[in-house]
Order: structure tokens, then C-alpha cells, then sequence
């Protein structure tokens, strides 16, 4: 009985100083789903890493949370083809996503801000990777190239996930201009033009995307463990002087989806004290 009290007791001395070391970060596990018109939502980069969750000293209601790209990212390479025959021969033929990733930001206050209704004070964070309109053809041999960084115009940083109006092609044929925005965790309303007939008939539809952060029982405190979620977007207005398939006006965004998870070294610890009290209970046994 002393050894099994011993081993208890040196178990909950190294989980406890794990769980003070580790209390300011937690791993995380995500998606970044890219939203443009009337496409399918199908395009998923994906990837993970630590955040850094406002340097409290014990886990539990977020306040800040940043996210960092040396520390992990979501991060892929996709092609969305344009199959629209019309717009082929006006010129856009495929959209190439190249190495789009996640970038540095810090936003805050997360927890209870979707269902409380307010507003990230601290709200941007850039994407990276290059955006081609290709052109003509799917090869994207002639294109339109839009880095996404953050950048200063006019004076004023922008960027997709920062805010401002990015123009693309500006000496083209093709003229692309998105209205980008921050962060949220609000739901969202984006708008499609939808033309119709020759280009006579024009709707708008609505599109949402919904951003929310809560704990493993879908609570909006203590998301700061592992199974609480956190889910960001970031909406785009789009405008072409030619359809983008049969939309001129675009909706566009991205939703970041982030899964906390356990640290593996913390399921290692674990799963060895669980194995050290089945070997001491066997000893006793044979005893």
C-alpha cells in the first residue's frame, strides 16, 4: 500500500508541475475552409500547433489567444477551377491557391464573445501564400497574382484578415477589387450577384458564416482545455468587372476552425502512471 501511495503521490507531483508549466499554452488542431461564391466549401488547409492563451496561470476562460507561425500553422496548395464555359471565354479559367497559410495575430477576448455579442478588440492576423487568377487557361500560364501579406497603402496597413480594399489586375482587362476584413467570432452576411439570362436577370443571394467559441459541453467559458474549440472567419466582398462563373458581386472569406488537444507529452504521462499502477497491482497480486 505505501508503494501504491508513493507512486500516486509522484504522479500528481509531475502532472501538477506539467500542468503549471504548460497553464499559458495548449496544442491545437485545424482547418482553414476557403468560402468563394457559389463553389463548393471544399477546399480545407489544415494543420496545427501551440497558442499562446493570455499568460493566465491556470487553464479556463480564454481572454487572449495568439497564434503564431513559427509555432504551427494550417498550410496547403489547391486549385479552384472555374468551369463556367462563358467566363473561360471572358478570361478566368481557374483560381490557384498556393501555399496559403496561417499567419501571426493575437485575438482577444475570445470566450462568451459569440453569444455575449461583442467585438474582438484585437482582431487582425494576415494570411500568407499567393492567390493566381489564372487566365485563359487552367495552367495559370498568364495570371493575376495576389500575394497575400500583410501591406501599407495610403498610410494604413490592409490585408486579407486585416481589413482595406486590395485591388488585383489593375492595368488588366481583368479588374478584381476585395474588400477585405479582421477577424470575427459573430456570424457574418456576405452577398453573391447572381446574373442570369444574356445578363438581363440579376439576384442577390446571402451567405453566413458563423463564428463561435466554446467548451467540450458547448459552454462559452473555460474553453482554454483541451476539446474546446474556437472557431474565426474573416468575410471578403469581391467585385469583377467580368464574371467569377456567373457572379460579379462575390462573396468570399475564410473560416479557421481550431481543436484544442491534449499535449503529447501529458498523454505520455499519463498513459505511463496508468501503466505503472497495473505493473504495481500485478506485483501484488503474485504476492
Amino acid at each position: 500500500m505505501r508503494k501504491l501511495f508513493v507512486l500516486l503521490g509522484g504522479a500528481l507531483l509531475v502532472f501538477g508541475t506539467t500542468g503549471t508549466a504548460v497553464a499559458s499554452v495548449l496544442n491545437w488542431e485545424g482547418t482553414n475552409t476557403l468560402l468563394l461564391g457559389d463553389f463548393p466549401r471544399s477546399n480545407k488547409v489544415r494543420g496545427g500547433g501551440v497558442a499562446t492563451i493570455n499568460g493566465t496561470s491556470s487553464l479556463g476562460h480564454i481572454n487572449s489567444l495568439r497564434l503564431a507561425a513559427s509555432r504551427g500553422q494550417v498550410k496547403g496548395t489547391f486549385t479552384q477551377l472555374v468551369t463556367d464555359p462563358d467566363t473561360i471565354n471572358n478570361g478566368i479559367a481557374a483560381i490557384q491557391y498556393d501555399h496559403v497559410a496561417g499567419g501571426t495575430g493575437t485575438l482577444s477576448p475570445i470566450s462568451g464573445g459569440a453569444s455575449s455579442g461583442s467585438t474582438l478588440t484585437q482582431n487582425t492576423m494576415s494570411l500568407s501564400g499567393t492567390v493566381r487568377i489564372c487566365l485563359v487557361t487552367t495552367d495559370c500560364a498568364d495570371a493575376l497574382v495576389l500575394e497575400l501579406q500583410q501591406m501599407t497603402q495610403n498610410g494604413a496597413t490592409i490585408g486579407v484578415g486585416i481589413g482595406g480594399l486590395l485591388t488585383v489586375g489593375a492595368d488588366s482587362n481583368v479588374k478584381i477589387s476585395i474588400q477585405a476584413a479582421p477577424w470575427t467570432i459573430k456570424t457574418v452576411t456576405i452577398s453573391d450577384q447572381i446574373t442570369t439570362t444574356g445578363e438581363v436577370n440579376q439576384t442577390t443571394i446571402t451567405t453566413k458564416l458563423i463564428g463561435f467559441a466554446h467548451n467540450a459541453a458547448s459552454g462559452t467559458s473555460d474553453t482554454a482545455a483541451p476539446s474546446g474549440v474556437v472557431q474565426l472567419v474573416t468575410p471578403s466582398q469581391v467585385r469583377t468587372n467580368l464574371p467569377l462563373g456567373s457572379n460579379k458581386l462575390v462573396a468570399s472569406g475564410q473560416t479557421f476552425f481550431l481543436h484544442f488537444i491534449p499535449e503529447p507529452g501529458l498523454l505520455l504521462l499519463l498513459g505511463s502512471g496508468v501503466a505503472g499502477l497495473a505493473l504495481l497491482g500485478r506485483n501484488r497480486m503474485r504476492k
